[in-house]
Parts: C-alpha cells; sequence; structure tokens
C-alpha cells in the first residue's frame, strides 16, 4: 500500500521495482489529490495496480493522514486478497529481493511489525513531548498572511513570549508545528483517552501487518469512536493512532520493528533526509527489505545501485516472465 503525493515518475518506478521483485504482490497506491497530477497512464501494463479511488487530501501532523490510511485499508480490505498489508511512501524503496521478506513474514509467527514505545517514557522523546501530544486538545490558529515580512528580531521575542506563555500556566499550549503547518491552540484535556490502562504508544507511522491484524485495527476504530475523537484533536496523530490499537491489543502478536531502513539528519527530526549514492551501501547492509527515503532529483544515482544490486533492468518490462 503506496502513499504518494509527488513524484509521480518516482512512483511508477517503484512500483515496477516492486512487480519485478513480487510477480504476486497485490500494489495499491492513495496519492494525495492536492499533489502532483497522477496519470493512470505511468502503470500502463503493470499487472494488480490499484489506484485508491476517492482519495483524502493530506496534511503533516494532523488527523486527515490517519483518514488517507483508513480510507486505503479499508478498500484494500473490501476489493483485494492478500495475507500482509505494508505501508510505504512514493519516496520508498526496496532494498533486498521482497521473496525473502514476504517468506519472513508468512514464517515470523507475528501478527504485525511496527515500530513502538510508551508515549510517556523519558528516554524516548524530548522532554515535556508525550505531554505536549497527549494532554491538550488542539485547535488551528488562522495563519497571518504577512507573518514573513514580520523583523527577525520581533519574531525572536515573539517566540520568547510563546515559550514563557507556555511554561507559566499548565491550561493552553500554543505550538508552531514544522514544515509550514498551522499553528495550534492546545486547550488542557480533562480525560486520557481509552482510561489509564490504555497504553499511548509513539512510534513510526509505518505499517506491516497481516490480515488480522488490520481486522482487529478496523473493528477497534468502529467500536470505539472516542478514540478517533481524541486522537482528532492530538497532535501528530499518525505517529500512534496505529501502534497504540495493536500494542493494546492482547491477541495479537506484535514485533517491535519497523523493517525500514530511514536516514533521519538529526535525532527527532520531522522527517527523513534523501539517501545519497554513497550511502546506499550501509542501506542494503542494513537488512531492511525498503528504505527511505530515495530523491531522484537530490540523488538520481542512488536507485541506479540498488537496481544493480538487486538485478533489476535499467528498464524493466511492466511484469516479469
Amino acid at each position: 500500500m503506496i502513499f504518494s503525493h509527488d513524484r509521480p515518475r518516482q512512483l511508477a518506478r517503484l512500483v515496477k521495482a516492486i512487480r519485478w521483485l513480487s510477480p504476486t504482490a497485490r500494489i495499491a497506491v492513495h496519492h494525495d489529490p492536492q499533489g502532483d497530477p497522477l496519470d493512470p497512464r505511468l502503470f500502463d501494463g503493470i499487472d494488480d495496480v490499484h489506484i485508491v479511488p476517492d482519495p483524502v487530501r493530506g496534511e503533516w501532523g494532523d488527523f486527515s493522514l490517519v483518514e488517507q490510511y483508513l480510507h486505503a485499508l479499508r478498500w484494500c480490505t473490501e476489493r483485494l486478497e492478500f495475507d500482509w498489508c505494508c505501508t510505504l511512501t512514493g519516496l520508498s524503496y526496496p532494498l533486498r529481493q521482497l521473496s525473502e521478506f514476504e517468506r519472513f513474514l508468512a514464517q515470523s509467527g507475528n501478527d504485525a511489525y511496527i515500530h513502538h514505545f510508551d508515549a510517556f517514557d523519558p528516554s524516548q522523546w524530548p522532554e515535556g513531548t508525550a505531554e505536549r501530544r497527549f494532554l491538550f486538545a488542539y485547535y488551528r490558529l488562522p495563519r497571518l498572511p504577512y507573518a514573513y515580512r514580520i523583523p527577525q528580531p520581533v519574531q525572536r521575542l515573539l517566540a520568547r513570549l510563546r515559550e514563557r506563555f507556555n511554561r507559566v500556566q499548565p491550561f493552553l499550549r500554543i505550538v508552531p508545528m514544522p514544515r509550514k503547518a498551522p499553528t495550534r491552540l492546545g486547550i488542557r484535556r480533562l480525560h486520557r483517552a481509552q482510561g489509564d490502562d490504555f497504553l499511548l504508544c509513539g512510534g513510526r507511522q509505518m505499517l506491516n501487518i497481516n490480515r488480522r491484524a488490520l481486522a482487529r485495527i478496523l473493528d477497534f476504530v468502529d467500536t470505539h469512536p472516542e478514540w478517533t475523537r481524541y486522537a482528532r484533536r492530538a497532535l501528530i496523530p499518525d505517529e500512534f493512532f496505529f501502534n497504540s490499537i495493536l500494542v493494546n491489543d492482547g491477541g495479537l502478536r506484535v514485533g517491535n520493528d519497523v523493517l525500514r531502513y530511514i536516514k533521519w539528519p538529526k535525532l527527532h527530526a520531522a522527517s527523513g533526509a534523501a539517501i545519497e549514492a554513497e550511502e546506499v551501501e550501509q542501506a542494503l547492509s542494513s537488512g531492511a527489505p525498503f528504505g527511505l527515503k530515495f530523491d531522484e532529483l537530490v540523488a538520481p544515482d542512488a536507485l541506479d545501485l540498488i537496481d544493480g544490486q538487486l538485478g533489476l533492468p535499467s528498464n524493466p518490462p511492466p511484469n516479469p516472465r
């Protein structure tokens, strides 16, 4: 299950690579409608590629990213036959033979592989992150259309005032968001989601789940609307929504490994950095089945090197024989 919003030609390259390395995989694509237009003809001749209809517009750090997952996963559940579902971004790429990965999943004995941790474990996030993310209900503040004209000294003063405001009282939080997302105003919640016995888990948003785990997720969402209401007002809900459901389900076996090689530019970065050609060997030696992110505009040679290592032809036919 690929979630994309730009680089449609690189997306097509990813789809061709997956098809070449896994002739029987079902490949579904959810392409954000506000991103670069996606021409379905890019996938002409490639078997079993499905573009999810009525895609959901997404915004970084917003519940809309969870809605994208729910919409696409429900569509796949209702229309496709599969044993495992692995979510990828459009800037991901295989790092090993996918037949090995498929065999590993089938023989693992687990229902899911995700990255997860106790969100309130102080060793995982910078101090105050869990409290800020989970103990407040957030609302967007309107954008200031000419904020970029505010002199830098004034912007620094406003940032110090905001930090002081957040520090001196426990009821409200003003939180600027990365990647040009709107600033949020948080109001202290009266209760934790699902009660004190429900472990809130941070982690990565990428999922490797079998069909049983996927059914349990969707059933939980359908039978616990209060969970969705809670997450809709949280910060960056895609990093805890599904992980928390899976970890708190005592009937599932969950491995704590996201099974991805990710290059992080710094600790606690908002997103990964592009893997350069000279870093490909390290990515391949990681043992992860997929890596991210790869960007043909930043490091065009990186994917060519991987293709050579995996035996992918430079211009593979749509379907391997």
